[in-house]
């Protein structure tokens, strides 16, 4: 028979391994206070192109994160439902100079030597693509804001890690073609149309599949195609070709620095359509705005991402820019750049973690509600961003003044009212 020492004994035994192993799982479990406290933000790391033919770019879209993580900190940060807290996040970011292979390099540094919880990706498709390879290596998921691929098919054979807020090519031609159908049913002396654009992956898609609309769709009649190099300086001998095809619009789908060299060539050689179609990345920096006077910029054309009057936070984050930077008109990327930012947080909430796996699966799964207006329900179909839209704005009077809204996948594109659409402005005014 146990005696009721021994009884007392096994019970402290008993008592002491209990309380040491409730001591282990305070200091060293999931929930201790080292490891809370430990983690005092999240550090996000991207490269962007501040140098080199895309760093008007590139300097915009930093401004957007900047200002996106200042209110996502206003905010208190995102909360992590493991860590048990809201953090702050702080940004590590370096210059790629508009190269791929030297961002691919200093994305696989960010990871393995800064050691950063996210990535948030650079500017740009070619740059975009370039460092998948190290998104693929360790399976961290990035929602791409500035990037765009040529189909629905095709990305998720690029990657399963990636996440667009931009639509792909396809639906981009689609509206490109729907403005031109309206214009063209407003104008009925209007019917050739010429598309010249810069040799890089998303203008030469953007280019391709307008026109496959265009004929598709029996709209108009495309009467001349032409590309250049985006690092060309000299581009007349194309404008004068062009022009001899007598087009009544022109799409010139440029994208970075060539717009440069486009625009005052047009202009030196006095070509005047009724119609000037240009594409965000080309119209939309600032650089763009404080180069050309009104009187070169007016009747212009563009598509954008947002406006600020879509929403109060949109309103915010425009007012924040102005107040910083100065006016520019609205930039393509600042409404991608904000969508990825918004939807991040809101993923990592959801899953209640930092961890890839249980991010990329609320990103495949979920859907988010952000700050966008007519467009604040969103999820990703095919990777892609649904619903996708566009604005598109043209300068009047020195001032870029939404005159469309375009939204749906091809080929079905619709036309959205919103009471802040003006109308536009035609022909486009003639260069002296």
């Amino acid at each position: 028979m146990v005696s009721r020492n021994m009884v007392m004994v096994i019970a402290a035994i008993i008592i002491v391994v209990i309380a040491g192993g409730i001591l282990y799982a305070y200091l060293y479990g999931p929930l201790s206070p080292q490891k809370v406290s430990a983690k005092d933000r999240i550090v996000i790391g991207f490269t962007v192109a501040l140098s080199g033919p895309l760093s008007a770019q590139g300097n915009e879209q930093l401004r957007a994160y900047q200002i996106c993580a200042d209110y996502i900190n206003s905010q208190g940060g995102i909360y992590v439902a493991e860590l048990g807290r809201r953090l702050p996040i702080n940004l590590t970011y370096y210059d790629d100079s508009s190269d791929a292979s030297k961002a691919r390099s200093l994305y696989e540094k960010l990871i393995t030597e800064d050691k950063v919880d996210i990535l948030w990706p650079p500017f740009g498709t070619g740059i975009g693509l370039g460092v998948i390879p190290v998104i693929n290596k360790y399976g961290i998921p990035i929602i791409l804001a500035t990037q765009t691929i040529a189909t629905e098919e095709r990305i998720r054979n690029v990657s399963p890690n990636i996440f667009l807020t931009y639509m792909t090519f396809e639906h981009v031609g689609a509206m490109y073609a729907a403005v031109i159908k309206k214009i063209i049913s407003d104008h009925s002396e209007l019917r050739r149309v010429a598309i010249i654009y810069a040799e890089t992956d998303p203008t030469v898609g953007w280019a391709t599949w307008t026109k496959r609309v265009l004929e598709e769709q029996r709209i108009g009649e495309v009467v001349f195609t032409a590309s250049y190099p985006l690092t060309a300086t000299d581009v007349r001998g194309i404008l004068t070709r062009m022009w001899e095809a007598r087009p009544d619009i022109v799409l010139a789908l440029t994208f970075g620095a060539d717009s440069y060299v486009v625009i005052p060539q047009m202009r030196e050689l006095r070509i005047n359509p009724k119609v000037l179609i240009m594409t965000g990345p080309g119209a939309s920096t600032r650089d763009f705005y404080t180069r050309f006077d009104n009187a070169t910029k007016e009747g212009i054309i563009y598509w954008t991402n947002m406006y600020p009057d879509m929403d109060p936070v949109l309103k915010s984050f425009w007012d924040t820019y102005v107040s910083r930077f100065g006016y520019t008109p609205i930039p393509d990327m600042h409404e991608l750049v904000y969508k990825s930012c918004l939807i991040l947080r809101a993923a990592i909430e959801k899953a209640g973690s930092l961890n890839y796996t249980k991010v990329k699966d609320v990103l495949v799964r979920e859907s988010f509600t952000i700050p966008f207006g007519p467009f604040s329900n969103v999820r990703f179909v095919n990777q892609t961003i649904d619903p996708p839209f566009l604005v598109w704005v043209q300068y009047q009077d020195g001032v870029a003044k939404p005159i469309f809204i375009t939204t749906g996948r091809y080929p079905d594109i619709k036309f959205v009212d919103a009471p802040w659409l003006v109308p536009y402005k035609y022909p486009k005014p003639e260069w002296k």
